[in-house]
């Protein structure tokens, strides 16, 4: 297997774009306060550079934090409930399995080293606060440094007040190049204007303005950024005219309030349309590109194609930013977007323009929901993706009171991409707020609307609410007409059956969905495909998991943006590594899930693929790559919160203490796996890991736990079906027999489990079974047979690359009974039996121990009436040997072949081989 991307660590802070002029002071300081205390806070002003000082930092100081460092923009959120949902998107926290998104966020960073950069807390400032102190009680190696007007107030936090740049200390060149504010004048004016140069005339105007501009950074670009049209002489003039900039001086303590009067200084400074399209664009919310400007704000008396324009002259006066890039994206500092909103307020726009961006968003919304099946899908939700502060600003303004219904269908046409992309608490909250409004007159809204809720809940763990959810939403996609809602829902209520272990259940949600008709959905089908490979699994039927996982490969890889593709290429491994066999495909599938989780981060995904990647490794014997692949396992669940992570993780490390002989390990780990199981909620493991925790418990003689685990298993169980663990089961009760010295119900039950796993194609379980009924006739002195069984076993793991012991082996004593064997054989009858149990193949080798089994009561004719030699002879004679091949086959005389032949045809009221063969054909000869 190739080497994983899945660890690979990229910084979460963004570039900067202008360089960081003064506060040679203020860095080490911070960094000092960083380095002492848990949580900073920068306090100051709007303008005076917190968020320039805080990034600046924590670049320097992101290389001494395993986990990096990463940047959480609040100022877009209008909704303090928010809060932990945001900080987990920027910390690349899924919400999936989440009871809280801030219970998930202290899970998920319990044990990483992050530096995380909160910017802008005064207007969430409860909400900041409150989720600060409870990632710092629980996350030790979490810090944080935040920017805010006023402290967090929390346990522990250091507050360090950011301070103006500091004032030319004379009126000549060269104290105002000397100084912080009079540097950052001139490299800002230099930006705008390459031939501005600072010179004795200038000094004077210049160490004038810094000085009525109190230092603050924001004030002195601006006014900087008028120097293309104004020199620093005029601009100090128009300064003086000011009102509200003449009074106090640097030592003032509301210096926000000349920042305000800048602002304003600069918004009078513009012309009638720069000054419209500033206060439209306070609508918009985080980054936005000029096709939004323009289809939002471009209207009357605003021409769309004015737009750019206009927002190149608003962006060289520094009141709206520009980042750079392949689609350039623009932005409006928050002291300017307040600003900017009281200006709409009072133009008598302001419903006007919330109405075109609902409309926006309302046309974005309608286009990626009828692109779900399409290639566009994935562009689509890039543009969903890009502009979601501002989508989230219409939701708010729309269930404020303004536009209800046109929220409604909004969040009902959000709700496949809000699930499809991890955005559970968002969702939750604006759906159920939806769900909530009486019921519309469209009924497929409505099933958007409450299936998207239902699939939240499901996410957020809040399993109760989630199934009466889907079963409405079910009912209103029946009336609307919209199978493919339907679908969803069935496909929800499919996944809790998973999430319970009912197999059953799972297959008839399914086969409800197979009916429905309506153009395909590739995703969703994937989907149910992956469920019913984990019905099969469950059931005990890895052939037909195989089967259904390589189908939902198959339609994800259709999807657009090849959605599911993870879950179905794991789902289809775990068959494999159930018992099937390990083929190069099976590592090829799992390094593909691994690609594409390091394209598009997924810690859920990445939390099973390496449980896969740590079973494979350490079934093949590379035990010290399985172990770093349990680490990795632990390390992506707890950085995603993954609650499934409390038993697929102990499961991982079951396997790997098995692997080297550590048992005492493997037990422990299984017992934490079926506690995990039953505290998240998902139970579907539970009993094969009690049955595993009873095999290994009886090998090793420990009845009493063995006998308990056991009943707990079957407890568990109640009536689902399970095969392959009820195999399990059977098993371990065999091996407790086996060591009462109960050798004859011993070997009954291991033949029953044996047979029973290898009609699951449970192949590798159903070696162990083979090695254990040799080691079983070995003990009631049945010396050939032992040693055939032995070597059968031994010949059938290598090509399923079963090469470590797991959960059912007996290696030990398998060891022991062949060298009694050879010992009571000698070396010459042993090697021949050997070589004669080596040649056979596993299907040959299952049917050999199911005809050493005896009889029981049959029928005296039909199909039900045949012994399992019978049985045997039929298989072989229908494949076309004839006796001589048959006898070979079966260690037998091939008058006795004929014998039975004789018998089957008696019993099945036949006389012919043609005939025989006919009835062949119509059965199912797998060893029972």
């Amino acid at each position: 297997m190739q080497t994983s991307r899945l660890s690979q660590r990229q910084s979460g802070l963004p570039a900067e774009l202008s360089s960081l002029v003064g506060r040679a002071a203020e860095i080490p300081a911070v960094f000092e306060c960083l380095r002492t205390a848990r949580v900073v806070t920068l306090t100051g002003p709007g303008g005076c550079g917190k968020t320039r000082l805080a990034l600046r930092v924590a670049v320097l100081a992101e290389p001494g934090f395993g986990n990096g460092a990463r940047l959480v923009e609040l100022a877009p959120l209008t909704d303090p409930a928010l809060v932990p949902a945001s900080v987990a998107q920027a910390l690349d926290v899924s919400e999936r399995d989440m009871t809280t998104p801030t219970a998930g966020l202290a899970r998920a960073l319990a044990d990483r080293e992050v530096l995380v950069v909160l910017d802008n807390c005064e207007h969430v400032l409860e909400a900041a606060a409150g989720l600060v102190a409870e990632l710092v009680a629980q996350c030790p190696r979490v810090r944080f440094l935040a920017t805010s007007r006023e402290r967090l107030d929390v346990p522990g936090e250091m507050v360090f007040p950011v301070p103006p740049l500091g004032l030319p200390e004379g009126a000549s060149v060269r104290a105002v190049a000397a100084s912080e504010a009079g540097t950052l004048f001139v490299t800002r004016a230099r930006a705008a204007s390459p031939a501005f140069a600072l010179t004795d005339g200038d000094a004077a105007a210049i160490a004038e303005m810094c000085s009525r501009l109190d230092g603050m950074p924001l004030a002195i670009e601006l006014a900087a950024a008028r120097c293309p049209v104004l020199g620093p002489v005029q601009l100090a003039a128009r300064l003086e005219g000011h009102p509200g900039l003449l009074s106090g001086g640097a030592a003032r303590p509301e210096r926000h309030r000349s920042l305000e009067a800048l602002v304003s200084w600069s918004y009078d400074l513009l012309d009638e349309a720069e000054q419209r399209l500033l206060a439209r664009l306070s609508v918009l919310r985080g980054r936005f590109d000029l096709e939004v400007a323009e289809r939002v704000l471009g209207s009357e008396p605003l021409a769309p194609e004015a737009v750019v324009g206009l927002l190149a002259s608003l962006a060289g006066k520094s009141l709206v930013q520009v980042q750079a890039g392949p689609v350039v994206r623009y932005w409006l500092l928050e002291t300017v977007r307040q600003f900017a909103a009281g200006r709409l307020a009072a133009s008598g726009e302001e419903t006007a323009v919330h109405t075109w961006l609902l409309e926006w968003a309302l046309e974005v919304a309608r286009s990626a929901d009828d692109a779900l099946t399409s290639a566009e899908r994935a562009g689509w939700s890039d543009r969903l993706t890009a502009g979601q502060a501002s989508i989230r600003a219409a939701l708010f303004w729309a269930f404020g009171g303004q536009e209800p219904e046109a929220g409604r269908e909004l969040a009902a046409r959000l709700a496949r991409w809000w699930i499809a992309t991890s955005r559970y608490s968002e969702a939750g909250q604006f759906l159920t707020t939806a769900a909530s409004l009486p019921a519309p007159a469209d009924p497929g809204l409505q099933a958007r609307v409450l299936i998207g809720a239902a699939w939240s809940a499901f996410h957020l763990s809040d399993i109760r609410r989630a199934a009466p959810l889907a079963a409405d939403g079910i009912a209103c996609s029946q009336r609307a007409g919209e199978p493919q809602l339907e679908v969803w829902g069935r496909n929800l209520l499919a996944a809790l059956a998973w999430h319970a272990g009912d197999a059953d259940r799972i297959v008839a949600e399914i086969e409800a969905s197979r009916v429905i008709s309506g153009r395909a959905d590739p995703a969703l089908a994937a989907r149910a495909q992956a469920l019913l490979a984990g019905a099969a699994f469950l059931s005990g039927d890895l052939a037909e998991q195989e089967r259904h996982g390589l189908l939902a490969i198959e339609l994800a890889r259709t999807a657009s943006g090849q959605e599911g593709l993870v879950l179905a290429l794991t789902i289809w491994a775990m068959s494999a590594l159930a018992g099937a066999g390990i083929q190069p495909a099976t590592a090829a599938a799992l390094d593909e899930a691994a690609n594409v989780i390091a394209a598009y981060p997924d810690r859920f995904g990445e939390t099973i693929t390496r449980r896969c990647r740590a079973d494979l490794f350490a079934t093949v014997g590379q035990l010290d790559a399985a172990g770093t692949e349990v680490r990795l396992c632990w390390a992506a669940g707890r950085s995603g919160a993954v609650r499934l992570l409390e038993f697929v993780a102990p499961l991982a490390e079951a396997r790997l203490a098995a692997a080297r002989g550590d048992t005492a390990t493997a037990v422990a780990m299984l017992r934490r796996a079926a506690d995990g199981g039953r505290r998240v909620g998902s139970v579907m493991f539970v009993p094969a890991a009690l049955a595993g925790l009873a095999c290994l418990a009886a090998i090793v003689g420990d009845e009493s736990t063995a006998a308990a685990a056991a009943a707990e298993a079957r407890a568990e169980l109640g009536g689902r079906r399970q095969a392959i663990t009820a195999a399990a089961l059977c098993y371990a009760e065999g091996v407790l027999a086996w060591h009462r010295g109960e050798l004859a119900a011993a070997e009954h039950l291991v033949r029953e489990a044996t047979v029973q796993w290898h009609r699951g194609c449970d192949r590798m379980d159903a070696c162990d079974g083979i090695e254990l009924l040799g080691v079983l006739a070995a003990a009631r002195e049945r010396f050939t047979d032992a040693a055939r069984l032995l070597a059968a076993a031994d010949a059938a793991r290598p090509p399923l690359r079963y090469l470590t012991p797991g959960f059912t082996a007996a290696r030990a004593a398998a060891a022991r009974a062949a060298s009694r064997a050879r010992h009571v054989l000698g070396d010459n009858r042993f090697t021949e039996a050997w070589e004669q149990g080596q040649a056979l193949t596993l299907d040959d080798a299952v049917a050999y121990t199911a005809r050493k089994g005896g009889g029981r009561k049959r029928p005296a004719t039909g199909w039900a009436s045949l012994t399992p030699a019978e049985l045997e002879v039929v298989r072989l004679a229908g494949e076309g040997l004839r006796n001589e091949a048959i006898a070979r086959r079966l260690f037998i005389a091939p008058g006795t072949v004929k014998v039975h032949l004789t018998h089957i045809f008696a019993k099945l009221g036949i006389t012919t081989r043609t005939e025989l063969a006919a009835q062949v054909a119509s059965h199912d000869l797998t060893a029972r």
